[in-house]
Protein backbone atom coordinates (compact mmCIF):
# COMPACT_ATOMS: atom_id res chain seq x y z
CA UNK A 1 0.00 0.00 0.00
CA UNK A 2 1.39 3.61 -0.79
CA UNK A 3 2.22 5.48 2.23
CA UNK A 4 1.41 9.10 1.92
CA UNK A 5 2.77 11.81 4.18
CA UNK A 6 1.62 15.48 4.55
CA UNK A 7 4.60 18.44 4.13
CA UNK A 8 4.16 22.09 4.75
CA UNK A 9 6.40 24.23 2.73
CA UNK A 10 7.91 27.36 3.81
CA UNK A 11 9.84 30.47 2.17
CA UNK A 12 11.61 31.65 5.73
CA UNK A 13 15.19 33.31 3.66
CA UNK A 14 15.03 34.70 -0.37
CA UNK A 15 12.27 35.38 -2.18
CA UNK A 16 11.27 32.72 -4.53
CA UNK A 17 10.06 32.28 -7.75
CA UNK A 18 7.32 30.06 -9.04
CA UNK A 19 9.43 27.36 -10.80
CA UNK A 20 10.89 26.78 -7.06
CA UNK A 21 7.20 25.94 -6.27
CA UNK A 22 7.00 23.96 -9.33
CA UNK A 23 10.39 22.12 -8.53
CA UNK A 24 8.71 21.15 -5.12
CA UNK A 25 5.65 20.17 -5.58
CA UNK A 26 6.56 17.52 -8.01
CA UNK A 27 9.03 16.53 -5.75
CA UNK A 28 7.56 16.16 -3.29
CA UNK A 29 4.76 14.09 -5.11
CA UNK A 30 7.24 11.47 -6.27
CA UNK A 31 8.58 10.64 -2.34
CA UNK A 32 4.17 10.80 -1.51
CA UNK A 33 3.72 13.68 0.00
CA UNK A 34 0.80 15.69 -0.18
CA UNK A 35 1.90 19.42 0.58
CA UNK A 36 0.55 22.75 1.34
CA UNK A 37 1.28 26.25 1.74
CA UNK A 38 0.55 29.72 2.20
CA UNK A 39 -1.10 31.80 -0.89
CA UNK A 40 1.46 34.50 -0.33
CA UNK A 41 4.43 32.55 0.04
CA UNK A 42 6.12 33.99 -3.32
CA UNK A 43 5.84 37.25 -1.73
CA UNK A 44 8.78 39.45 -1.56
CA UNK A 45 9.99 42.50 0.23
CA UNK A 46 13.69 43.60 -0.28
CA UNK A 47 15.15 40.70 -1.60
CA UNK A 48 13.44 38.02 1.43
CA UNK A 49 10.65 36.19 0.73
CA UNK A 50 8.58 38.52 2.34
CA UNK A 51 8.41 40.93 5.45
CA UNK A 52 10.25 39.23 8.68
CA UNK A 53 6.46 39.06 10.05
CA UNK A 54 5.41 36.95 7.21
CA UNK A 55 8.17 34.90 7.85
CA UNK A 56 7.93 34.13 11.61
CA UNK A 57 3.73 33.45 10.84
CA UNK A 58 4.54 31.27 8.68
CA UNK A 59 6.89 29.35 10.46
CA UNK A 60 3.96 29.14 13.13
CA UNK A 61 1.29 28.10 10.79
CA UNK A 62 3.69 25.46 9.81
CA UNK A 63 3.80 24.14 13.24
CA UNK A 64 0.10 24.32 13.85
CA UNK A 65 -0.72 22.46 10.47
CA UNK A 66 -0.91 18.81 9.96
CA UNK A 67 1.86 18.04 8.25
CA UNK A 68 4.52 15.74 9.63
CA UNK A 69 7.23 17.18 7.51
CA UNK A 70 7.97 21.07 6.96
CA UNK A 71 10.76 21.71 3.77
CA UNK A 72 11.95 24.89 2.69
CA UNK A 73 12.23 26.03 -0.60
CA UNK A 74 15.25 27.65 -0.86
CA UNK A 75 18.28 29.26 1.46
CA UNK A 76 19.14 32.52 0.74
CA UNK A 77 19.14 34.96 4.20
CA UNK A 78 17.27 36.78 6.29
CA UNK A 79 16.72 33.91 8.91
CA UNK A 80 18.11 36.11 11.40
CA UNK A 81 15.10 38.10 11.66
CA UNK A 82 12.94 35.04 12.75
CA UNK A 83 14.48 33.02 15.65
CA UNK A 84 13.43 36.15 18.46
CA UNK A 85 10.17 35.81 17.16
CA UNK A 86 9.10 32.17 17.06
CA UNK A 87 6.99 30.68 19.29
CA UNK A 88 9.19 27.52 20.88
CA UNK A 89 6.59 26.39 22.98
CA UNK A 90 4.33 25.73 20.03
CA UNK A 91 7.18 23.77 18.08
CA UNK A 92 8.28 21.80 21.43
CA UNK A 93 4.70 20.33 21.37
CA UNK A 94 4.05 19.81 17.70
CA UNK A 95 6.52 17.08 17.12
CA UNK A 96 7.00 18.02 13.38
CA UNK A 97 10.32 17.43 11.09
CA UNK A 98 12.31 20.31 10.23
CA UNK A 99 14.10 20.17 6.69
CA UNK A 100 16.81 22.73 5.07
CA UNK A 101 20.14 24.26 4.68
CA UNK A 102 22.19 27.19 4.25
CA UNK A 103 20.74 29.96 5.71
CA UNK A 104 18.14 27.42 7.43
CA UNK A 105 21.11 26.64 9.66
CA UNK A 106 19.79 29.17 11.87
CA UNK A 107 16.75 28.09 12.69
CA UNK A 108 17.82 24.26 12.47
CA UNK A 109 19.98 25.05 15.10
CA UNK A 110 18.12 27.57 16.91
CA UNK A 111 15.02 25.23 17.10
CA UNK A 112 16.81 21.85 17.96
CA UNK A 113 18.82 23.30 20.75
CA UNK A 114 15.41 25.27 22.17
CA UNK A 115 12.80 22.53 21.93
CA UNK A 116 14.66 19.00 21.24
CA UNK A 117 12.48 18.98 17.92
CA UNK A 118 14.05 17.02 15.11
CA UNK A 119 15.92 19.20 12.69
CA UNK A 120 17.21 17.74 9.50
CA UNK A 121 20.33 19.69 7.36
CA UNK A 122 19.59 18.73 4.53
CA UNK A 123 17.90 19.74 1.31
CA UNK A 124 16.01 22.41 0.44
CA UNK A 125 13.30 21.14 -1.91
CA UNK A 126 12.97 24.23 -4.43
CA UNK A 127 16.08 24.49 -5.60
CA UNK A 128 16.93 23.77 -8.95
CA UNK A 129 19.58 21.56 -8.81
CA UNK A 130 18.50 17.27 -9.50
CA UNK A 131 18.61 15.81 -6.16
CA UNK A 132 20.78 12.52 -6.39
CA UNK A 133 19.44 9.30 -5.29
CA UNK A 134 21.90 9.40 -2.31
CA UNK A 135 20.04 12.62 -0.81
CA UNK A 136 16.41 11.10 -1.25
CA UNK A 137 17.64 7.86 0.19
CA UNK A 138 19.41 9.49 3.22
CA UNK A 139 16.67 12.13 3.99
CA UNK A 140 14.24 8.96 3.79
CA UNK A 141 16.57 6.96 6.05
CA UNK A 142 17.05 9.83 9.07
CA UNK A 143 12.88 10.00 9.17
CA UNK A 144 12.38 6.53 9.26
CA UNK A 145 15.46 6.49 11.52
CA UNK A 146 17.63 3.83 9.68
CA UNK A 147 21.20 4.00 10.23
CA UNK A 148 23.07 5.14 7.76
CA UNK A 149 26.55 5.11 6.87
CA UNK A 150 29.41 6.67 4.61
CA UNK A 151 32.64 5.42 3.40
CA UNK A 152 35.70 7.81 4.01
CA UNK A 153 38.52 7.67 1.16
CA UNK A 154 41.86 7.63 2.96
CA UNK A 155 43.36 10.51 1.46
CA UNK A 156 39.96 12.44 3.04
CA UNK A 157 41.13 11.70 6.38
CA UNK A 158 43.20 14.41 7.91
CA UNK A 159 43.13 13.33 11.60
CA UNK A 160 42.76 9.80 12.66
CA UNK A 161 40.60 8.43 15.38
CA UNK A 162 37.14 6.63 16.50
CA UNK A 163 34.28 8.66 18.56
CA UNK A 164 30.56 8.66 18.75
CA UNK A 165 29.18 11.55 20.04
CA UNK A 166 26.09 13.53 18.90
CA UNK A 167 26.53 15.38 15.60
CA UNK A 168 25.47 19.50 15.11
CA UNK A 169 26.58 21.73 12.62
CA UNK A 170 26.03 23.74 9.03
CA UNK A 171 27.33 26.38 7.41
CA UNK A 172 29.78 27.97 8.45
CA UNK A 173 28.68 31.42 8.09
CA UNK A 174 25.92 31.28 9.51
CA UNK A 175 27.52 29.48 12.70
CA UNK A 176 29.65 32.50 12.52
CA UNK A 177 26.55 35.17 12.53
CA UNK A 178 25.13 33.28 15.33
CA UNK A 179 27.94 34.26 17.74
CA UNK A 180 26.77 36.80 20.67
CA UNK A 181 22.90 35.56 20.80
CA UNK A 182 21.26 33.59 22.41
CA UNK A 183 20.85 30.98 19.46
CA UNK A 184 24.42 30.48 18.98
CA UNK A 185 25.33 26.90 18.55
CA UNK A 186 26.30 24.77 21.64
CA UNK A 187 28.98 22.32 20.41
CA UNK A 188 30.54 20.66 23.67
CA UNK A 189 31.19 16.70 23.56
CA UNK A 190 29.75 16.64 19.80
CA UNK A 191 30.78 16.02 16.50
CA UNK A 192 30.61 19.21 14.31
CA UNK A 193 29.83 19.32 10.84
CA UNK A 194 31.18 22.46 8.79
CA UNK A 195 30.13 23.24 4.82
CA UNK A 196 30.05 26.63 2.98
CA UNK A 197 29.17 28.11 -0.14
CA UNK A 198 30.48 31.10 -2.50
CA UNK A 199 32.69 32.34 -0.13
CA UNK A 200 36.19 34.22 -0.15
CA UNK A 201 38.86 31.49 1.29
CA UNK A 202 39.89 33.89 3.86
CA UNK A 203 36.96 34.39 4.82
CA UNK A 204 35.67 30.58 5.60
CA UNK A 205 39.43 30.60 7.45
CA UNK A 206 38.47 33.66 9.87
CA UNK A 207 35.05 32.65 10.80
CA UNK A 208 36.49 29.49 11.85
CA UNK A 209 38.95 31.33 13.92
CA UNK A 210 35.89 33.44 15.49
CA UNK A 211 34.16 30.11 16.35
CA UNK A 212 37.46 29.19 17.37
CA UNK A 213 38.23 32.46 20.29
CA UNK A 214 34.30 31.83 21.35
CA UNK A 215 35.26 28.19 22.50
CA UNK A 216 33.03 26.55 19.89
CA UNK A 217 35.88 24.25 18.92
CA UNK A 218 36.86 23.76 22.80
CA UNK A 219 34.90 20.73 23.77
CA UNK A 220 34.08 19.13 19.78
CA UNK A 221 35.19 15.46 19.68
CA UNK A 222 34.82 15.19 15.72
CA UNK A 223 34.90 17.49 12.58
CA UNK A 224 33.45 16.50 9.68
CA UNK A 225 34.05 18.75 6.84
CA UNK A 226 31.83 18.62 3.89
CA UNK A 227 31.70 21.04 0.43
CA UNK A 228 33.09 24.53 0.27
CA UNK A 229 31.75 25.13 -3.02
CA UNK A 230 33.29 27.82 -4.79
CA UNK A 231 35.12 28.96 -2.04
CA UNK A 232 38.73 29.29 -3.70
CA UNK A 233 40.85 27.04 -4.86
CA UNK A 234 43.10 27.08 -2.09
CA UNK A 235 40.23 26.36 0.54
CA UNK A 236 42.08 22.63 0.96
CA UNK A 237 45.28 24.03 2.46
CA UNK A 238 43.47 26.88 4.54
CA UNK A 239 41.39 24.08 6.28
CA UNK A 240 44.46 22.09 6.77
CA UNK A 241 46.41 24.37 8.44
CA UNK A 242 43.21 25.57 10.77
CA UNK A 243 42.78 21.84 12.13
CA UNK A 244 46.35 20.98 12.14
CA UNK A 245 46.35 20.81 15.99
CA UNK A 246 43.15 19.17 16.23
CA UNK A 247 43.86 16.16 17.79
CA UNK A 248 40.30 14.49 17.61
CA UNK A 249 38.99 12.86 13.95
CA UNK A 250 38.93 14.94 10.86
CA UNK A 251 37.46 13.88 7.70
CA UNK A 252 37.46 16.27 4.60
CA UNK A 253 35.27 16.09 1.32
CA UNK A 254 32.16 14.31 2.95
CA UNK A 255 28.89 14.76 0.73
CA UNK A 256 27.26 17.56 2.80
CA UNK A 257 26.49 20.82 1.73
CA UNK A 258 26.02 22.82 -1.46
CA UNK A 259 26.29 20.40 -4.06
CA UNK A 260 25.34 16.83 -5.00
CA UNK A 261 24.93 14.09 -3.43
CA UNK A 262 23.81 16.61 -0.19
CA UNK A 263 23.32 14.23 2.31
CA UNK A 264 20.73 14.84 5.15
CA UNK A 265 22.34 15.46 8.87
CA UNK A 266 19.66 15.11 11.82
CA UNK A 267 20.61 17.12 14.43
CA UNK A 268 21.60 15.71 17.84
CA UNK A 269 21.71 12.16 16.37
CA UNK A 270 24.01 9.92 17.27
CA UNK A 271 27.19 10.03 15.00
CA UNK A 272 30.26 7.64 14.54
CA UNK A 273 33.56 8.43 13.11
CA UNK A 274 35.90 4.88 12.79
CA UNK A 275 38.82 6.14 10.04
CA UNK A 276 40.90 2.99 11.19
CA UNK A 277 37.38 1.10 9.26
CA UNK A 278 37.14 4.52 6.65
CA UNK A 279 33.21 5.06 7.30
CA UNK A 280 30.94 7.64 9.28
CA UNK A 281 27.82 6.34 10.21
CA UNK A 282 24.89 8.02 11.54
CA UNK A 283 23.27 5.25 14.35
CA UNK A 284 20.01 5.81 15.26
CA UNK A 285 18.63 4.87 18.74
CA UNK A 286 15.94 1.72 18.65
Amino acid sequence: MMIFREAFLISPSGFCERKNLILAKKRLKKLNFVCSYRQDILGRFLCYAGSAQRRVDEMNQAYTSGAQVIFSLIGGMGEVHLVDSLDYDLIRKANKVLVGSSDVTLLLNAIYQKTGARCFHGMNIGKTNVPHKKTISSFLDALERRDYQVRVRKRDIFRKGFIQAPIVGGNVELLGRSLGTTHEIDTDGQIIFLEDYDMKTWRVFDILWQLKIAGKFDGVKGIILGYFTKCGKDIDLYLKEFFKEFTCPVIMHQPIGHQEPNLTIPLGENCIIDTESQFWKISFKK
